[in-house]
């Protein structure tokens, strides 16, 4: 039975909290998905960012889940765990609405951000605020094909930095210290700390000291020199020394030197040298203001004192080593183990793990140290005395180390060699040797003494890297070969036919599961031509519950035999229906949280998959799926901008893309134009818009437009709205939107020309509102004219046609108006066809003149009527009453009009005793209509009547037809 799932639990690699809570953490349950289904560019930077000493945080994704080490937890104090796996502007929603921004951009361009000494309001383990200051910078995380996939986000608090800033500038400025002064500081050789008593505070560090520390300045700065020193592991000893030093100098205000100090090295470093000195900054009043702390490294001079006496010790006992192995005889130590000397040699060689031998001229073991009996597992007893042979070596091998021994003895000369050796105790390993001649005083050779060391790392480490540079040199030949495609399934065809050929499998192929979960979809595939394709819906369940349970945890699935793998079990029938699958690697694809897809490689023959091969079949993998997504979204747009361009282009409303500019805050904000369609050039008359920006466009554009946008970018609440561009003299209907494109400053905006429509609106108005004066006016007038046509005492038949004469002549003017849209109608047509129903019987008895004038509604109106009962009078009483009588009706115009009846030739006139409906609506009338003036004489000849009216309405120039 083969185990050969290879699961991710054991990635991120380290010991870190962070790494064990990544490792731990339910992937599954976020955005992100299984960790076995993370992308390779996800994982590299999850280790790079676990491996870096300054607090540091991936955000990833467009819900910016954030991933962090065990530096940040200093950033993220009571947070810290609860925020790992969650959306970043959701845990620190103190600082979203600058750091929202700032992502936005960086996920849409790319473009990397650096804030620096920022304040931040945060709250304490206690719940209160506290400002805390921070440098930010967020780069991008980009995929194989060049997008922004995360961002890298490093923080370093500078709180205590800023505070130490700020004390450090109120000394300066107490002991009256100039700017140099600090310029000085940073730029001396020797590496300085600028220390504020009573405490001790580091206000300052120079370029000398943070490089030889290896340490930030963020990392020194407010904390105590004391606190450096335990970090250091320096020892209670320095520190009471420095503390010493410190009140030396206080008392004596002068400088004070302390003895040689050494620093503890951390990680097995070597231990370091220094030394210190203190000197005083004195204040305006004596007193100690600050010390300058300089420790200087003097280790280089420690160690040179020293190293002539520490090589001719080193060369002594490399000496008295070869000399006891070659000289005293390695197998004294077993043929005469009392022997003080044969005692102190097989002490020595028994502690070093490298394995130490020797071999008499019968190529018999003479001796063997501690680990060549631990190699073995025997006791030295079992091994001296025994050839390669008798001790179970192969053959040919035991041949090689036997030829090796004789050369040594016929020659003197020294041998090195690497073989492959796998020993009686079943340890395989790789190991290096060197054996060389034993001699005698005379010279002779009695014995080959070797020393072996296991080198089965180095070369894992070489095969490895063997290993990896062939798989980079495939990936990059795969991505080379797919880098232009554009259909799916060719796509997939080419990786599956590289990869097969490359492991030299049987089958290779990629298929997705359907939304069921149930079905494996395969399009097409690549075999080696002895295996069946795999094409078609394949039920997954069939293959085994435990291999479907693995592919829906995320783990890739390797087997090395079907029919001994305890997980196919059962489903022997479904491995050989579906090819005579014996060995295989099956890597699932996890994408929101879903599984959705899988690459498999199989074979027709038990197969031994090594780590390299699964891990390329996992790259390979994902980057098939990247691929197929690539070429779907790539032929989806292009067939959305088909379609989009024809609907762009054929709509008749106005349509274009604007983005805002990026500018100072105190500058006016503007918008770019990334497109149009043909309608924007009909609707606007302006073409070539592209690139330019609206205001270069449209410079007398009011604020209007500006703020409209700008709010629509800021609440991302699309905006409905009518106006206008006086210039241009049109009103338009626009709509605006923002794209959610991750940019938040796009804008789509729609719009049409509605300037008729509006000129319609307000015509329609305005006649809606004569309309409504006309009508009351005539209501009132038919009542008026109701009223005295039938009075009290006139005949209901004379009464009747005097009404309907009236109703006749409203009628007319009326009909005027309306052929005019009631805008007005000319003097002479009113005069017209006011004596239209006597001019028949009176054809050359009524004759008008004058120049052409256009009157409001309001004044045909009124003319009309006073002209129709001028001429009904003149029929019942005046020149139009017998056969001879004459009317002229004449008008002038010069600020006023003037219009005059005149009749002649007719009986002669009496003035009437009393005045009755028609004079008064003669006089009257015009009065209160138009504000006009009626002169009515009865004169013996005949009527006279004189009017003079304003033309214009009110707000109106007066217009001449």
């Amino acid at each position: 039975m083969v185990q050969s799932t290879r699961q991710p639990s054991f990635w991120p690699v380290g010991s870190s909290e962070m790494a064990e809570r990544i490792r731990r953490h339910d992937w599954a349950a976020t955005a992100l998905g299984p960790i076995a289904g993370w992308p390779p560019y996800l994982r590299t930077a999850t280790d790079i960012c676990l491996a870096s000493p300054l607090p540091m945080a991936i955000l990833w994704g467009e819900r910016r889940i954030e991933i962090y080490n065990d530096a940040y937890r200093a950033i993220a104090q009571d947070r810290h765990p609860a925020i790992l796996g969650r959306p970043m502007l959701g845990n620190w929603p103190e600082m979203q609405g600058w750091i929202g921004p700032i992502l936005d951009r960086l996920f849409a361009s790319g473009e990397a951000a650096r804030l620096e000494n920022r304040a931040v309001c945060l709250k304490d383990a206690a719940g209160h605020l506290q400002e805390r200051r921070f440098d930010f910078t967020f780069s991008a995380i980009r995929d194989r094909y060049g997008r922004v996939a995360g961002a890298l986000h490093t923080v370093a608090e500078t709180t205590t930095r800023s505070r130490a800033e700020r004390r450090l500038r109120e000394l300066l400025d107490r002991t009256g210290l100039s700017p140099d002064f600090r310029a000085l500081f940073q730029a001396a050789p020797a590496p300085l700390l600028l220390l504020a008593p009573p405490d001790f505070h580091i206000l300052e560090a120079n370029d000398a000291l943070l490089r030889s520390d290896g340490r930030h300045r963020e990392q020194l700065l407010g904390r105590t020199v004391f606190d450096i020193l335990a970090a250091a592991h320096a020892g209670e000893d320095i520190e009471r020394q420095l503390h010493e030093s410190f009140t030396r100098v206080l008392a004596s205000r002068m400088p004070d030197s302390m003895p040689m100090a050494m620093r503890q090295g951390s990680d097995g470093r070597a231990p370091t040298w220094w030394k210190i000195i203190n000197t005083p900054v004195l204040g305006p009043h004596g007193e100690v203001a600050l010390v300058i702390h300089r420790a200087e490294d003097i280790t280089e001079l420690v160690r040179l004192r020293s190293a002539a006496d520490a090589q001719a010790e080193l060369d002594h006992d490399q000496q008295a080593l070869m000399a006891s192995l070659r000289g005293t005889s390695a197998t004294a130590a077993a043929t005469h183990p009392g022997s003080g000397a044969s005692r102190q040699l097989a002490a020595t060689l028994d502690s070093i793990p490298d394995y130490v031998y020797a071999f008499d001229r019968q190529h018999r073991f003479t001796y063997v140290n501690h680990a060549m009996r631990d190699l073995f597992g025997l006791p030295a007893g079992q091994l001296l005395g025994k050839t390669f042979l008798e001790l179970g070596y192969p053959t040919e091998l035991a041949r090689r180390l036997d030829g090796h021994i004789a050369h040594i003895f016929a020659t003197g000369e020294t041998v090195e060699d690497e073989l492959f050796f796998t020993g009686p105790g079943g340890v395989r390993a790789y190991f290096q040797f060197v054996w060389g001649p034993v001699r005698t005083e005379d010279g002779g050779i009695t014995q080959v003494v070797g020393v072996s060391r296991d080198t089965s790392d180095r070369r894992r480490m070489e095969e490895r890297l063997r290993q990896g540079e062939a798989r980079q040199s495939f990936l990059l030949q795969l991505g080379d070969q797919v880098r232009g495609l554009t259909d799916a399934a060719r796509a997939v065809s080419t990786i599956s036919t590289l990869l097969g050929r490359h492991l030299g499998a049987g089958r290779c192929g990629y298929g997705e599961v359907d939304p069921s979960g149930e079905y494996f979809l395969v399009e097409r595939d690549w075999t080696d031509g002895a295996m069946p394709s795999l094409a078609g819906r394949v039920r997954l369940s069939d293959f085994g519950p435990q291999v479907l349970a693995h592919y829906r945890a995320g783990q890739t699935v390797v087997i090395e035999d079907t029919l001994e793998d305890a997980r196919t079990q059962g489903a022997g029938r479904a491995y050989a229906e579906a090819g005579s699958i014996r060995a295989g690697v099956g890597v699932p694809l996890y994408k929101d949280g879903r599984f959705v897809a899988a690459f498999y490689v199989h074979q027709m023959r038990p197969r031994h998959w090594t780590d390299e091969e699964v891990a390329l079949i996992g790259d390979v993998a994902e980057r098939t799926w990247s691929v197929v997504a690539r070429t779907r979204a790539e032929r989806a747009l292009r067939e959305s901008a088909r379609r989009y361009r024809a609907l762009f282009d054929a709509v008749d409303e106005g349509f274009c893309l604007v983005e805002k500019t990026r500018a100072p805050a105190e500058a006016p904000s503007d918008y770019r134009y990334l497109a149009t369609n043909p309608a924007f050039v009909r609707h606007t008359g302006i073409g070539g818009v592209v690139g330019r920006t609206m205001r270069e466009v449209f410079p007398e554009a009011s604020s209007f437009w500006y703020d409209t946008f700008d709010n629509v970018v800021a609440s991302g609440e699309a905006c409905r709205f009518e106006h206008g561009l006086l210039t241009h003299g049109r009103v338009f209907d626009v709509f605006v939107s923002r794209l959610e494109d991750g940019s938040r400053r796009r804008l789509a905006v729609i719009f049409n020309d509605v300037t008729e429509r509006k000129r319609h609106e307000q015509h329609q108005r305005l006649l809606l509102n004569e309309l409504n004066h006309r009508v009351k006016n005539t209501l009132v007038t038919v009542q008026s004219m109701a009223a005295q046509s039938f009075r009290h005492g006139v005949d209901p038949e004379q009464a009747r046609q005097q009404f309907e004469g009236r109703l006749m002549a409203l009628s007319r003017a009326h009909d005027i108006l309306t052929r005019e849209h009631w805008g007005g109608a000319s003097l002479e047509t009113v005069v017209q066809e006011a004596i239209a129903p006597w001019r028949d019987q009176h054809r050359d008895r009524l004759h008008a003149q004058g120049p052409a004038v256009w009157l409001p509604p309001r004044h045909a109106l009124a003319f009309a009527m006073v002209l129709h009962e001028l001429c009904t009078n003149a029929v019942k009483y005046g020149a139009l009453s017998n056969d001879s009588g004459q009317v002229n009706i004449d008008w002038t115009v010069n600020d006023l009009l003037h219009l005059r009846w005149t009749e002649s030739g007719g009986p002669p006139v009496r003035p009437p005793s009393g005045r009755g409906f028609g004079s008064r609506l003669i006089e009257r009338g015009l009065r209160h209509e138009i504000g006009g003036q009626v002169d009515l004489r009865f004169a013996p000849g005949g009527v006279v009547c004189t009017i003079e009216a304003p033309l214009g309405e009110p707000g109106h120039p007066v217009h001449f037809a």
